[in-house]
């Protein structure tokens, strides 16, 4: 039993194999662990950045349309002021028109009932001046007749 020995004598491999994994594991950390970790770190601070890049752009552009909500309701309550405005004007130079038209019309009115009372003036003379022949014509046909009897 001389070529068995039983005791406790640790293998070299394990050490190596330990030795090798560990140099395995420091040659992958500077290769491709540091590099994909820096690689990740900056990622997440583009993402960070430009997270709060549009958190900004997000709230200049909420003042933006706030603004431009304002001008449009200026706008509008300016169009509606204007709007009355020329309505008003409008409403004053129909009316202005409508009582001009108005004057006329009674002016051609007048004018019409005065012709007509001078063209009835002038009848009623002509109608006299017949009335008054036929009533002497009727007179001097009735009067020779009795003069006669």
């Amino acid at each position: 039993m001389e070529g068995i020995h039983v005791g406790v004598i640790p293998d070299i491999t394990l050490f190596i194999q330990l030795a090798i994994f560990l140099v395995f594991m420091f040659i992958m950390k500077k290769i491709y662990f540091d590099p994909y970790l820096q690689a990740m770190d900056e990622r997440e601070e583009t993402v960070k950045k430009l997270l709060k890049e549009a958190e900004e752009n997000h709230k200049k552009t909420e003042e933006i349309l706030k603004k431009v909500d304002e001008i449009i309701a200026k706008t509008r309550a300016e169009t509606q002021k204007i709007m009355e405005q020329y309505h008003h004007e409008t409403n004053e130079m129909v009316s202005s028109i409508l009582k001009k038209a108005q004057n006329e019309a009674e002016e051609m009115i007048e004018d019409a009932k005065k012709e007509v009372e001078r063209v009835v003036e002038i009848e009623k003379k002509t109608m006299d001046k017949i009335i008054e022949k036929l009533a002497l014509e009727i007179v001097n046909k009735i009067l020779p007749k009795e003069k006669a009897a």
